[in-house]
């Protein structure tokens, strides 16, 4: 925030005595000594002031949403959001009609929660409106005005609710969110597969994302919009597992853990609007219970032969049926890599076998062997094997 492009940025705004204020999220993460991911700047500069300073710095602008004041200033490679002070005039969904105004308190209204109203300048002044420092100091969610309004402007909000919980809060739910929450979870519901996902994921994975979920299913939160997902039991065992072997948790791993089959990771992926490889990976781990899961080290290599690494990695922490042999059968999961069978088509053409279905029978045959050898065999053993075997068939 005090260096590189955000502070050419934000020394281009405050040109000609114009004003900036870095707000929102990197401010939040700023005082809590997290890594800041996104930086915004807004100012009560109009959209077209925006782009006259930028350009005269020599800084590349583009206009992503001028209609609401946001012009994204680009300099080297790093884009940074500046946007005009806006107040709501009319609200409908996810969508505002708003005016641009040069009230700092009026644009920090808009914002969800009391620790996201709050903004800072240059020299680290904080500026909160909102008590949102006190509710960050004491580990509090809460949403700036009425909940069940503020979740009425955008129903998404009683995911972001819960999300921003089990990131930031050190107790239970502010009471009055919890009440709006219930009230509202039926609208969850009708948004779009492409926002719960989004929300969904980044919760399942939160520092105190296992919990939280455990909230949300005895409010009916789940049950509103995704009441596949009510395995709490096996979503703590998973979570309990990644930290007791210091793995990343993975959220379509936490996901999976929660469903009761590959029935439902279907309609949870269609309904979430999962991307192909997201899908996949979650239709793979659903399908654990079909998988013998041994953990001998032998065969989880045959595990990670026909599944590969990271799903052979999925279907121990989510499936396997204890943990005295776990840490080993996942250091093996990060650590072998299969190789790739040393014979094919041109070998056992050269034994005199033609392209075809006996071909294909012999190479599986073989394949089958080699693994059962636990991938030992060189091209030479596994030709003199099929010799052998061809000779005596």
């Amino acid at each position: 925030m005090l260096q590189g492009a955000a502070r050419q940025i934000y020394d281009a705004l405050a040109a000609q005595g114009g004003e900036a204020r870095f707000v929102g999220g990197c401010v939040r993460d700023a005082l809590l000594g997290r890594q800041i991911n996104d930086i915004d700047i807004a100012t009560p500069l109009p959209p077209g002031k925006v782009i006259e300073l930028l350009t005269s710095a020599g800084i590349k602008n583009i206009p992503t949403g001028i209609e609401h004041g946001t012009v994204t200033a680009v300099v080297d490679g790093e884009p940074i959001e500046v946007t005009t002070l806006r107040r709501d005039v009319e609200t409908f969904g996810r969508q505002a009609r708003v005016a641009f105004t040069d009230n700092w308190q009026a644009d920090a209204a808009r914002r969800d929660l009391t620790m996201n109203a709050l903004s800072c300048g240059l020299d680290g002044q904080v500026y909160d409106y909102f008590d949102g420092l006190a509710d960050l100091a004491a580990g509090r969610v809460r949403f700036v005005g009425d909940p069940r309004t503020r979740m009425k402007e955008d129903y998404l909000r009683v995911l972001r609710f819960f999300r921003f919980h089990a990131n930031y809060a050190a107790g239970d739910p502010d009471p009055a969110a919890m009440t709006a929450a219930k009230a509202s979870a039926s609208q969850l519901a009708h948004l779009s597969g492409e926002r719960l996902r989004q929300e969904t994921l980044k919760l399942l994975v939160a520092a105190r994302g296992p919990e939280t979920w455990a909230r949300m299913l005895e409010a009916g939160i789940v049950a509103a919009y995704l009441p596949e997902a009510a395995d709490q039991v096996r979503l703590n065992l998973v979570a309990q597992r990644e930290a007791a072997l210091q793995i990343a948790p993975a959220a379509v791993r936490r996901l999976a853990a929660l469903l009761p089959g590959k029935t439902e990771a279907l309609a949870v992926g269609t309904k979430l609007r999962l991307s192909r490889r997201e899908q996949e990976r979650l239709s793979g781990i659903a399908a654990g219970p079909e998988i013998m899961l041994e953990l001998e080290p032998v065969a989880v290599r045959r595990l990670i032969y026909r599944h590969g690494n990271d799903l052979a990695l999925d279907l121990l922490l989510v499936h396997a049926d204890n943990d005295a042999d776990l840490a080993l059968a996942a250091a093996v999961t990060q650590a072998w890599q299969a190789p790739r069978l040393p014979i094919g088509g041109k070998d056992l053409a050269e034994l005199g076998l033609q392209p075809g279905a006996a071909m294909g029978r012999w190479l599986a045959l073989a394949e089958a062997w080699w693994i059962a050898g636990d991938f030992q065999a060189d091209r030479t053993a596994c030709l003199n094997w099929l010799q052998a075997q061809m000779a005596i068939s």
